[in-house]
Order: C-alpha cells, then structure tokens, then sequence
C-alpha cells in the first residue's frame, strides 16, 4: 500500500505543477503588460500583443454592465427587468460585442498594413543601394569611352560606340547635330 501512495503523488502534482506554471505565466503577462501600459517611448506596438487579454476583459465588463442594468430594470418592475434580461441584453451584448470585434480586427489590420510597409521600406532602401551600384555602372562605362584605346582591345569601331565629348560647347554640338 505504501507503493500506491508513492505512484499517486507524483499524479497529483504534475496538475499542480501545470497549474503553478499557468499562475506564473499569467502573473507575467499582468507585469509585462502594466511594463508596457505605462511605457512613454512607444517603441513597441503593446496592443498586437494584448489584445485577446483586451477583448476578454471588454466582454466581461459589457456582461457585468449589462447585469446591472438587469437589476436596475428588475427593481424597477418585473416585467422590465425580464424584458432586459431576455430581450435587451443580450441583443445588446450581441451588438457591443460585434462592435468591439469589428474594432479589434480593423486594428489589427491596421498594424499588419504598417508591418508590411516597413517591409517595402526595406526593400525600397535596397532598390537605392541597387540603382547607386547601377549609377556606378554607367560611370565606369563612360569611363571607358574617354579611354582612347579601350575600343580597339574590345574590338569596337568607332561608329557603333561614339565618343562622347567632354567640352561642352561639342556637347550642345552633338545634341543639335
């Protein structure tokens, strides 16, 4: 018998071990999220990660607000208060609650959208990089069109690749001409 013991207590606190490790995550997320709440260089995007905890806590209040005015309406007569609480609560509830979804979701697109034009960001600062290396490119090319001898070792005639003049009252010759 002193065996059964032994093989049920470690049964037992395994839930217990589960249920302290839920307690402790939950008390984290409470510090982090009053860390966040009352964090003034808004570096980070707070509701994106809290917003189930948002939505959860939004329910539970339109619920306990709506109870309340259950009670209010029963004491004011029966027939109101049952009125509210099978009509017009939870209609209500139906609508706040849709209301606050709607919200949420709208801003959790909100964030995605700001996201992805981080991303283009991004790719718009490598595009500059690229184009400043293509710039370069065409550099080097006219670079090589200066150099007289250049053409020769490539093996290009001069009339498929004409020179290009440095001074500029040829330039304005060219462009006319």
């Amino acid at each position: 018998m002193v065996e059964s013991k032994h093989s049920r207590e470690p049964e037992t606190e395994a839930p217990r071990e589960k249920f302290n490790d839920k307690i402790r995550r939950g008390f984290f997320w409470v510090v982090q999220y009053w860390r966040e709440l009352f964090n003034f260089r808004f570096d980070k995007y707070m509701i994106i990660q809290v917003m189930p905890g948002v939505y959860g806590i939004s329910l539970v209040a339109i619920g306990i607000g709506l109870l309340y005015l259950c009670v209010e309406a029963f004491m004011a007569s029966t027939w109101r208060g049952l009125f509210y609480f099978f009509f017009a609560a939870p209609l209500t509830f139906l609508v706040l609650a849709t209301i606050l979804r709607g919200l949420l979701e709208f801003y959790m697109v909100v964030f995605k959208i700001s996201e992805h034009v981080d991303e283009l960001v991004g790719l718009r600062d490598t595009v500059d990089r690229l184009s400043g290396i293509s710039d370069s490119v065409d550099e080097m090319v006219s670079v090589t069109r200066r150099i007289p001898f250049w053409r020769v070792l490539s093996g290009r005639s001069t009339r498929t690749l004409p020179a290009k003049s440095d001074r500029p009252e040829e330039r304005k010759k060219d462009k006319v001409g």
